[in-house]
């Protein structure tokens, strides 16, 4: 399968920017620049044309709107070409070196998926609602996902995956939830999505100067709009709770701590694998 590797950014982000260019560089990754929908030049109106401003998981603000948006022109550029799968990258990550090995070899991806995260949210505590292992590859395993997992800053999707994510326009939840949260988005359970534990990504890679989300506006809801929000994620949490609980003690499932590894292959290892997708 071909596979063409995309990056979100902002043009006055170039700190950010030349970061990414050197981690790419070092682990032998072409890639396209996406230039992000920004704030600075969007109207709320303009945003509004494709988004709700509140949704299932709740208040849904231009800052997210944005970000959501500006993966969906990702896809979109994906879809124009011929490549069957893309990688998706924000631009502030740390890639493990071993990542190329992944990209050269697609003959890993889990049957049925559309949607494969290959990311660590930036939470040593957080527990993942894993599936039973479909395949352990390089000393990584993957497993599909049944819990809400934050984060969309390293992910690939298939083309049909894609063409299904746009479809979904207009959107009402942030890209994050889109994505990975089966809670509130059916896409986040129809396109099957897995997860590569150890990760092969994680956020951080930002220069001090550049070091927030350039352009994102917050808005935290209050008084009965608060409310209505908090009462709407409690809801999606106590419908989910059954079927969380039949997965765990019939051993369907079991809670996981995704973390990020640099690199779980010793140097041999790392060379047969370089050897095996050049052979």
């Amino acid at each position: 399968m071909k596979i063409n590797t995309y990056m979100i950014s902002l043009t006055r982000a170039a700190g950010r920017q030349e970061r990414m260019r050197d981690t790419l560089e070092a682990a032998g990754i072409p890639c396209a620049l996406v230039e992000a929908i920004d704030l600075q030049e969007t109207s709320e109106e303009e945003l509004l044309q494709n988004c709700k401003s509140f949704g299932p998981w709740g208040v849904f603000a231009p800052g997210n709107m944005a970000c959501t948006l500006s993966h969906a022109k990702v896809w979109e550029t994906f879809l124009a070409s011929d490549a069957e799968v893309a990688l998706v990258l924000e631009d502030d990550v740390f890639l493990s070196p071993e990542l190329k090995h992944w990209l050269d070899d697609l003959s890993w991806w889990p049957k049925g998926s559309e949607l494969v995260n290959l990311e660590f949210w930036r939470s040593n505590s957080l527990r993942v609602m894993l599936g039973k292992t479909v395949a352990q590859v390089r000393n990584r395993d993957i497993a599909p996902m049944y819990s809400r997992n934050p984060g969309s800053a390293g992910y690939m999707v298939t083309r049909a995956g894609a063409k299904r994510l746009l479809a979904a326009m207009p959107y009402d939840v942030t890209i994050d939830q889109l994505l990975f949260n089966p809670l509130v988005s059916p896409l986040a359970r129809d396109l099957r999505p897995h997860q590569i534990a150890p990760a092969l990504i994680k956020q951080g890679n930002t220069p001090p100067e550049e070091d927030t989300f350039l352009g994102h506006a917050t808005r935290k809801p209050t008084g009965a709009l608060y409310k209505k929000q908090k009462r709407l994620r409690g809801m999606a949490e106590l419908r989910a709770l059954p079927l969380q609980l039949l997965r765990l003690v019939t051993g369907r499932a079991r809670p996981v701590r995704v973390l990020y590894a640099d690199r779980t292959l010793t140097d041999d290892h790392a060379a047969q694998a370089a050897s095996a997708t050049t052979a």
